[in-house]
Order: C-alpha cells, then sequence, then structure tokens
C-alpha cells in the first residue's frame, strides 16, 4: 500500500511511538489523526509534523466504545474513510510479582492493551473489507514474543495482540486488508522513562544504562511504514533479543514428542493447513 494520500489513525498518538508513527507517515504523505487519551499531548505531537501536513487531535479513550464512535464519526466527517488504522496505545504495570497486583489494576492493564485493540478493529475493519483496502498495525512487545518475571500481565495482555493479529491477518487477507503486528523493544517515552521501571525497581546505575540506550520512535515509525507499504507481517526493530527468542522457540519445539495417547495419529493438522 503506498501512504500518500491515505488517513492514518493512530492511538497512543500523544508521545512515543505513536508520536514516531505520525512523524513516519507524514513523511510519505499520509494524513494523520492522532488520537490520545489526553487531547493535549496528541494536540502537541501534531504541532511538531512537517510542514502542511494535514492533521487531526482528538481525545480517545480505547476502552470505550462509544469513545472510539465518536472519535471515529469526527474523523471521517474530515478526511473520510480511514485506510490505516494503528493500534497503538498502550500502558505498563511496573516490576512486580503477579501475586501481588491489584486485580483492577490487571483488569485495566487488559482493557487497555488488548481489548482496546479489539475495539479499534471493531470499529474500522468492517469498513476496510467493504471497500476491499486498508491496513491494521497492532502494537505488541517483546514481552509478547517472551516474557519475563514480574512483568506477567503485561506479558500476557501483549501476547493476546499476537495472538489476535495473526488471527485477523488470516481473515481479512483474502478481502485486501493487511494485519503487522510491532514488537518494540525499549524505545523513549514517558511510559518507558516512568511507568515501565518504577524506583527502586532495578540497580540505579543499571536503570541510567538502559535509558540511555533506548530507540528514538522516530525509526519504530519508519519500520512500520515499510511494514505498511510490503504487507509485512511482523515488526521486529530491537534485534537484540533474537537469541534469547531463539532458545525459548527451541525449548517450546524440544517439547514436541511422541502423542500422549498411544496410537493416536498425528497425519491431520487440527487447524486444517
Amino acid at each position: 500500500m503506498q501512504i500518500a494520500g491515505r488517513t492514518i489513525f493512530i492511538t497512543g498518538g500523544g508521545g512515543g511511538i505513536g508520536a514516531g508513527m505520525a512523524q513516519a507517515f507524514a513523511e510519505q504523505g499520509g494524513r494523520i489523526i492522532l488520537a490520545d487519551i489526553d487531547a493535549g499531548f496528541a494536540e502537541a505531537e501534531a504541532a511538531k509534523l512537517p510542514a502542511g501536513t494535514d492533521v487531526l487531535a482528538l481525545p480517545i479513550d480505547v476502552t470505550s466504545r462509544d469513545s472510539w464512535a465518536q472519535a471515529k464519526a469526527t474523523a471521517e466527517a474530515r478526511f473520510g474513510p480511514v485506510d490505516i488504522l494503528c493500534n497503538n496505545a498502550g500502558i505498563a504495570s511496573g516490576f512486580a510479582p503477579l501475586i501481588d497486583m491489584d486485580p483492577a489494576d490487571f483488569d485495566r492493564l487488559v482493557a487497555v492493551n488488548l481489548t482496546g485493540v479489539y475495539n479499534g478493529i471493531a470499529c474500522f475493519a468492517r469498513a476496510m473489507v467493504d471497500r476491499g483496502v486498508g491496513h491494521i498495525v497492532n502494537t505488541s512487545s517483546m514481552n509478547g514474543l517472551n516474557p519475563f518475571g514480574l512483568f506477567a500481565a503485561y506479558s500476557a495482555s501483549k501476547f493476546g495482540v499476537l495472538g489476535l493479529s495473526d488471527s485477523l491477518r488470516q481473515e481479512l487477507a483474502p478481502h485486501g486488508v493487511g494485519v503487522s503486528t510491532l514488537f518494540p523493544g525499549l524505545t523513549r517515552s514517558r511510559m518507558s522513562e516512568s511507568d515501565t521501571v518504577g524506583p527502586g525497581a532495578m540497580d540505579p546505575a543499571r536503570l541510567a544504562q538502559i535509558r540511555a540506550n533506548m530507540m528514538e520512535p522516530i525509526w519504530l515509525g519508519r519500520a512500520v511504514v515499510r511494514a505498511v507499504e510490503q504487507d509485512q507481517p511482523y515488526i521486529i526493530t530491537h534485534p537484540e533479543y533474537r537469541d534469547d527468542l531463539a532458545r525459548r522457540f527451541d525449548t517450546i519445539l524440544a517439547a514436541f514428542g511422541e502423542p500422549a495417547q498411544p496410537g493416536y495419529r498425528t497425519g491431520a493438522s487440527a487447524t486444517g493447513r
């Protein structure tokens, strides 16, 4: 899909990766809708886009379907149908054991990170299918491929985004609509500077080193643009995680052996592939 003249709706557009996406799509002549829980942040990022960019900033609560409907109506009144949806809004849980997590915090995290993605799809995907054109980018995380302790709720929500996206890609491909999943590592944003690594969670020197090595969001945005142009299923921007992920997959593959039931016939795939 060529970007010039396309309308791109980006949640979590008030900074970080969402702002990087907006910059990258604007570089290619896209028309930008920056949606954020804090409209002031979205407006500030809109003002940073290249001169002449056709841009709209608006508020959205991705957990609210009414908020989605209102944002969709506002966006379409300005630009017409949305061509590219970037479900990027997300929150983090901080480093803590799952058994110590407040259930309300777990529910909120899943509502934003996973159900919020579904809400965006439910809002825009049908129109894309009807028009036979469109692309959806869902932001997961490297924690959605390779989880680690003290981040269980966040990892669970981001694994959910991967499963949803892979299934959706199969469903929408026959209708001319692409789906890509973004798996970012450490990226400079308000969330990564505060929520993701809470005070006292690790040695201050190590924390400073991590923060100094965060990727700038514009580069993730440009990777997203390439993925949309080329209809790539996965967007991995931080190759330093590859070896850990390979070890995880090797462990999973090693668990495949003989069937648990003697005589079980293994010729057919349950997926129908």
